[in-house]
């Protein structure tokens, strides 16, 4: 394209320079061979996609009702079985009191964000490391499949946070649009996220399982997209300030813990899903180049297919 541009002003293309640019093409029959071995790697992706998001729907289902509806405190409270193991039953309440929430669980706690969640700060300007490659979660990032972008520092211009395997990411811009990321790690990469998002720990006593499934229910969401505020519509933003305010049931501390041990593998296994579907969309987009300029032989990507168990 660069050859075939007018350079008059500053190089263009015109539609009929688009038009007669020369593609070289393999076979017919080697085009779909090649998109079959492509269309299998998205196949894969798209099934840990799916596999994902029935994961982390079922641990949101089961929050939901522990924690926002109080099902079962509820059915105890109306003389209805719960549903649940008697050892699990036996740690809910058997009634509701008033609160300044409204009704919770008898003896349950409420709690500011800010009493068991911590913004970290730590940043870093990726500039000042050109060559080194860094794992970034930005907001086009989450938007495009949760998959943090590989970039070097010297294609990243602004001061960015450093984030940990321990974090939880949640994006100040615009909640009632939630991306809430759990990230996980590059291996030898340093993780970057954009300052557009709150790089939160959770204390101990809470666990990242619970604040994640905390402030992806439709309860918090619709708090922090109260709080949010800026110059328009489609900027707005909650301050860091007015996040930890938040406030919200959070049960006891054993109901807590049964909860992270209940759904803690489902997350997990959800972070492997996504670290695969990474991998998977490395080979894909490596693969292509490769076999349409006859780098590689189809019988070799098959090959590199089923090493990676596709």
């Amino acid at each position: 394209m660069d050859n075939w541009a007018n350079t008059t002003a500053q190089p263009t293309l015109n539609l009929k320079d688009v038009a007669n640019l020369p593609i070289p093409l393999p076979p017919i029959a080697e085009q779909k061979e090649i998109a079959h071995i492509l269309g299998a790697l998205d196949d894969k992706i798209e099934l840990n996609r799916k596999t994902n998001e029935a994961l982390e729907a079922m641990a949101r289902a089961l929050f939901q009702s522990w924690f926002v509806d109080f099902d079962p405190v509820r059915a105890k409270a109306d003389g209805r079985p719960t549903g649940l193991p008697d050892a699990i039953s036996d740690l809910f309440p058997d009634s509701l009191e008033e609160s300044e929430l409204g009704e919770i669980p008898r003896g349950w706690q409420i709690a500011e964000m800010g009493s068991f969640v911590a913004i970290k700060k730590e940043s870093v300007d990726p500039s000042a490391f050109p060559a080194e490659v860094f794992d970034h979660y930005s907001i086009p990032a989450f938007d495009s499949g949760q998959l943090p972008s590989r970039e070097p520092g010297s294609s990243i211009k602004s001061l960015k946070f450093l984030v940990g395997d321990e974090h939880l990411l949640i994006s100040k811009l615009n909640p009632s649009i939630p991306r809430i990321w759990i990230p996980f790690s590059g291996g030898e990469r340093r993780g970057i996220c954009s300052t557009e998002f709150l790089a939160c720990e959770a204390s101990s006593d809470y666990g990242r399982s619970f604040v994640y499934c905390l402030v992806s229910c439709d309860l918090a969401i619709e708090a922090m997209s109260g709080l949010a505020g800026g110059t328009s519509n489609s900027h707005q933003r909650i301050r860091p300030g007015d996040f930890l305010g938040l406030r919200f049931c959070v049960g006891d501390r054993a109901i807590r813990s049964l909860f992270n041990e209940s759904i803690s593998s489902a997350l997990l296994k959800g972070l492997e899903l996504r670290k695969q579907s990474k991998c998977l969309a490395s080979i894909r987009d490596t693969l292509l180049p490769k076999l349409i300029s006859g780098e590689l032989r189809i019988p070799e990507a098959e090959k590199l297919l089923a090493e990676a168990g596709v």
